[in-house]
């Protein structure tokens, strides 16, 4: 599957030793790591170590400021640096130092006694044009952020909304290809383009692009049903003659379609109903030459869980012969033997045949009445040497009347998909031809 794979490893005894004991802050960690601040919270949440509060933070981190006494900061100010200098030489931000020249009554004019002058045009353009946030511009021209503020009110520069403070915003064509194309997760983009994780999500969602957390964890690509009837009715007759069909979970978004046979042909068609759909998984041959196939696909397949026929979707003529079909490929026989070819199905729901056969009179075909082929509790050998006992009655369709059967074989030809049943149909169409050919019809 394709989740987001964390290239950052951190061990837990030494986040919780460096966040815990040596008591550095987040924005330290991603620094000492080389990774974002989102990847740090991740692995403290991994862990279980309980984060410092808002107001644990700022007792922490605030105490550092401290260190700035009033002697050297009077100094440094008034040998005329301006509050960015000031700053970096302090390794603090420039509010930092605003409130302790207030604190220590230096001075509550913070340009130096310099006049800012900073023009409508030039800050719109960093404002609006190059999207900096007042503290870079504050820091740009050695002010405070105030002074920014005042600047724009006076020249009715027009505040900009939360999402326009970031000016660095995928586009929807670019999501499209890392997200849906590529498949990548949101902290892969985060990491190689170099977009906020937040606003990705954000975009996503706007965009209805989010994926659900099945589809964020899933490697291979699926897609929809056709929605061709004739695929549908086939699919629906496969089903009920040789595959399950099932969710593992209740709210599983994955319909998993799974068969084991010992026949090749068998496993090459089911691979082919299904790859065009979903991953298909194939084992490799037991010691008793079963081989096990899956098929994974998205809940456009939902039909495929009720083991129930549905009678109006194959109430029309194609639609019920391409269920024959896909039913007859799953669990029907036909052939050749004794040199008179018949048509055949076996399965213990007496119902689903006599279905079948009342459809096929319908439609013009007569048949002869279900049979009973083996009783509940007889023993049937299956994958060669292993003795089971049928849990239920045994009951076959079986068609051999020359006129009945190759109007049976003529309407269930064109959706007949196994590749050796193609071949059987042939061969017995031929033998009514050539039985009509010297015995008459």
């Amino acid at each position: 599957m394709m989740g987001s794979t964390r290239k950052i490893f951190i061990l837990k005894e030494e986040l919780k030793r460096l966040y815990l004991i040596e008591k550095l802050s987040i924005k330290e960690l991603s620094h000492r790591y080389n990774c974002t601040k989102n990847t740090i919270s991740y692995w403290l949440r991994k862990y279980k170590i309980k984060t410092r509060t808002s107001s644990e933070s700022m007792k922490l981190f605030g105490k550092k400021t401290e260190t700035i006494g009033k002697q050297e900061l009077y100094e440094v100010y008034n040998q005329k640096a301006s509050l960015n200098e000031i700053a970096k030489k302090f390794n603090c931000s420039i509010s930092t130092i605003i409130n302790k020249l207030r604190k220590y009554n230096i001075t509550n004019k913070f340009s130096n006694n310099k006049r800012i002058i900073i023009s409508k045009k030039d800050l719109k353009k960093l404002y609006m044009g190059d999207k900096l946030n007042t503290y870079k511009i504050a820091e740009k021209y050695g002010t405070c952020q105030a002074t920014i503020w005042k600047k724009l009110k006076k020249y009715k520069i027009k505040k900009r909304s939360s999402h326009e403070l970031n000016s660095n915003i995928p586009s929807k064509k670019l999501l499209q290809e890392l997200y849906i194309v590529n498949r990548l997760s949101t902290w892969e983009i985060e990491k190689k383009y170099g977009f906020s994780r937040s606003t990705i999500h954000r975009k996503l969602r706007e965009y209805g692009m989010i994926r659900t957390r099945a589809e964020t964890h899933r490697i291979y690509p699926r897609r929809d049903f056709s929605e061709n009837e004739n695929e549908k009715t086939y699919l629906i007759g496969f089903r009920l003659g040789d595959l399950r069909a099932r969710k593992i979970w209740e709210n599983s978004e994955t319909i998993q379609v799974d068969c084991g046979s010992t026949k090749k042909e068998q496993i090459s068609l089911i691979k082919k109903l299904f790859q065009n759909y979903g991953h298909v998984w194939i084992s490799i041959p037991n010691s008793k030459g079963k081989i096990q196939i899956e098929a994974f696909l998205n809940q456009s397949f939902c039909f495929l869980l009720d083991k129930k026929i549905p009678k109006m979707l194959i109430s029309k003529k194609e639609n019920f012969f391409s269920f024959l079909a896909g039913f007859t490929d799953a669990e029907g026989t036909i052939g050749v033997s004794k040199k008179q070819a018949y048509f055949s199905i076996v399965n213990q729901n007496k119902n689903w045949l006599s279905y079948i056969r009342n459809n096929l009179i319908n439609f013009g075909i007569n048949c002869p009445k279900i049979g009973l082929g083996s009783e509940k509790g007889t023993a049937v050998t299956l994958y060669s040497d292993k003795l089971y006992f049928s849990n239920k009655d045994c009951w076959y369709l079986r068609l051999t009347k020359k006129s009945e059967l190759y109007k049976l074989l003529e309407n269930m030809e064109p959706y007949l998909k196994h590749e050796k049943k193609v071949k059987n149909l042939k061969l017995a169409k031929i033998n009514i031809l050539d039985r009509n050919r010297r015995f008459g019809e």
